[in-house]
């Protein structure tokens, strides 16, 4: 049964007369009359007492009205409700993002810009370094958060994949600090340094190698832990279990509360950049206004 059958039926039952009722239904008053017949065969008995001038319901014609009311607005409601939750989905921006940037730079990175362009509605997928790439490439996300490095190339460098830098970061060494503040190990120490270290084929885990292996920063490191989510590799340096590489926008809170100690120096560290990238193609109004606001700002 079409929706337009039960309009017809409630605008016959507020005129009274099927003349009008078609005139209001914008349609011919023999199509209009098809309609009506249409309804009652498909009920299963007439709803209109046709004898009397005007028309008026029969006794399931009176019971049929509130049903053909509550059908109505029932669609209309979910119309509605389908419309706003359309409306809403199209002005979420979907971010893909490496784990730490997911966790210790976007939070306060979005509080930043919602001060300059109020509320942003986005829904953010912690991933790996392939995991971004893919999700740019693939263009299953309006962006993608990802650390850059000149000697870390990725296939994200290419025409194809705009992007601009929103913040700089640098990967430093860090250990837990004992009750003096003292860190339990240093890269100066005799013997090897216990690691803690992000998976090598990470963007963390190559950057980290690329320090390790420059001829001036030469010391021993002694495998112990890796984890391809970088908060958990903090975790372990937290417990003491070693040394690991992090960038410091990642452990500036343990920093500063004395849980972590910088054991790095220049020559142990690397300066990396923050980069929001996204495909070439026009996107939706809200993926270009935040695109535009982001390069007006960029690094």
């Amino acid at each position: 049964m079409e929706i337009e059958l039960l309009e017809d039926f409630l605008a016959l039952s507020s005129t009274r007369v099927f003349a009008k009722a078609a005139e209001v239904r914008n349609i011919s008053q023999s199509a209009f009359t098809r309609r009506i017949k249409n309804l009652e065969f498909w009920i299963g008995t007439p709803l209109f007492d046709r004898s009397v001038h005007p028309v008026a319901l029969t006794e399931a014609g009176e019971s049929f009205k509130s049903t053909a009311y509550d059908i109505i607005r029932a669609m209309e409601d979910a119309r509605q409700e389908a419309k706003g939750i359309a409306k809403r989905s199209d002005e979420v921006l979907e971010f893909h993002a490496l784990h730490s940037l997911a966790i210790s730079f976007f939070p306060q990175w979005l509080v930043q810009l919602e001060k300059m362009i109020g509320p942003v509605r986005c829904r953010v997928t912690a991933e790996d370094f392939s995991g971004c790439i893919e999700a740019v490439v693939s263009g299953s996300s309006d962006f993608v958060l990802s650390f850059h490095h000149p000697a870390v190339p990725s296939f994200l460098e290419s025409k194809q994949h705009p992007y601009v830098t929103i913040e700089t970061d640098t990967l430093i060494a860090v250990s837990a600090a004992d009750r003096n503040g003292l860190p339990y190990f240093t890269l100066d120490g005799d013997g090897p340094v216990p690691f803690l270290r992000h998976p090598a084929d990470s963007f963390m885990g190559r950057t980290t190698q690329m320090i390790l292996e420059r001829d001036d920063t030469a010391f021993e490191v002694d495998f112990r832990y890796e984890n391809s989510i970088a908060e958990a590799v903090k975790a372990a340096c937290l417990q003491g279990l070693g040394v690991c590489w992090m960038p410091k926008l990642a452990v500036n809170q343990e920093l500063a509360d004395g849980r972590l100690v910088k054991v790095s120096d220049e020559r142990r560290e690397a300066s990396v950049s923050i980069r929001l990238h996204r495909t070439e193609e026009t996107a939706r109004p809200a993926v270009e206004q935040f695109w535009s606001l982001c390069t007006s700002l960029a690094k």
